[in-house]
């Protein structure tokens, strides 16, 4: 079998003979590639290359400028700014001009991070909530397939493709257009008007899920990076947790996969995940960067949700030693043993500072001890 054929498998639950291993490697590659300090057998070679070579499959993430649809403004006149490491986006409404800020540190462009900090919000007090409701519901969305297509023909059958759909209605409020702080604020202070803003967005987030089922496109992203702080269970259950039940049941009924990237610290969040009926929880992060534990995970979800991931970036790095960094990889395979409903992968990026021979042991590791059933 491919690495996409066992994976795809293992995400609709059945047993295959060879757990797969799939992770992202590109925050690593980006960083040495752009330095110069590959490692020397690697030098000019491409990153899916380097992990075809390492026996590791590519998990080629499909950001929001590469997915399978775009969102255009209609009638809004945006204006973009940049001057250093600052960009400046003015978006000018009838009811008011909204206005974006971002910052690239060198450090983020050393590190081949192409997005900047968020440090401005479109929404900044109650007078903007008619300029903000204007610009969502005067965004198009336009089908982007062939840019998809192009991607996913550059992997083939050497990993998984997955365009990302965007955060959930009421998360795009909290992350992008007004920021936790002002959002936990707004729901209390104005929540019908937040909730207007909430439907709009539900109005539009479903459209992008009806052209997603109409996708050649098999294994898709809906929803990244909670925290159980930041997203608690109750706002959760209320505002997640029906879109993607709703989301799972249309998915199902067209043979996608519902995907969703769970890097953060989410323990509080594991078991709705489970009720929200998505198929494949990726990147999770367990324990020692969260107080995720795998065994307990396992038995939550009981066969009902493919976890990937497993392997925290920290321990590739030289905090931990060699012996920790061996028990853990070790321990990990018991964990998860048999292996079903198990992909192998990073939580949820090989950082800059890992040490290539980790990288390699993990390989080399896997090979040795990923057939099923696992018995270590």
């Amino acid at each position: 079998m491919t690495i996409k054929s066992s994976a795809l498998d293992v995400m609709r639950g059945y047993h295959v003979e060879r757990i797969p291993f799939i992770g992202r490697m590109d925050l690593w590659y980006n960083y040495h590639y752009k330095k110069g300090t590959l490692p020397e057998r690697y030098q000019g070679w491409s990153q899916w290359d380097i992990q075809r070579d390492l026996g590791i499959g590519i998990y080629g993430w499909l950001g929001p400028d590469l997915s399978i649809y775009k969102l255009v403004p209609r009638r809004v006149d945006i204006k973009t700014n940049t001057s250093g490491t600052e960009k400046v986006i003015e978006y000018r409404t009838p009811y008011g001009t909204l206005r974006s800020r971002y910052i690239q540190s060198p450090e983020i462009i050393e590190a081949g991070i192409l997005r900047g900090m968020h440090v401005e919000h479109m929404f900044k007090d109650e007078r903007d909530y008619d300029a903000l409701l204007y610009y969502i519901e005067n965004t198009e969305i336009v089908e982007n397939f062939e840019e998809y297509g192009k991607f996913a023909d550059f992997i083939g059958e050497d990993g998984i493709a997955s365009p990302d759909l965007g955060r959930l209605p009421m998360h795009q409020l909290m992350h992008f257009y007004m920021g936790y702080e002002r959002f936990y604020y707004e729901i209390n202070d104005h929540p019908d008007k937040v909730e207007e803003l909430h439907q709009a967005l539900l109005a539009q987030q479903r459209q992008v899920m009806q052209l997603a089922v109409r996708s050649p496109v098999t294994v898709l992203h809906v929803g990244a990076n909670y925290d159980e702080l930041l997203t608690p269970p109750p706002i959760f259950k209320e505002y997640f947790l029906p879109f993607y039940q709703e989301t799972a049941k249309l998915f199902e009924a067209h043979g996608k996969i519902l995907v969703v990237h769970g890097d953060g610290e989410m323990r509080e969040l594991l078991r709705l995940l489970m009720e929200a009926k998505v198929h494949v929880v990726e990147a999770i992060t367990p324990k020692p960067m969260t107080s995720i534990d795998i065994r307990r995970t396992r038995e939550l979800w009981a066969g009902k949700v493919t976890m990937w991931g497993g392997i925290p970036s920290i321990i590739l790095t030289d905090e931990f030693s060699e012996e920790e960094f061996e028990d853990h990889l070790l321990d990990l395979f018991r964990a998860v043993a048999p292996g079903d409903r198990f992909i192998l992968g990073f939580g949820d990026n090989v950082p800059t500072e890992a040490l290539f021979h980790r990288i390699v042991r993990i390989a080399e590791f896997y090979q040795e001890h990923a057939t099923y059933p696992i018995n270590l």
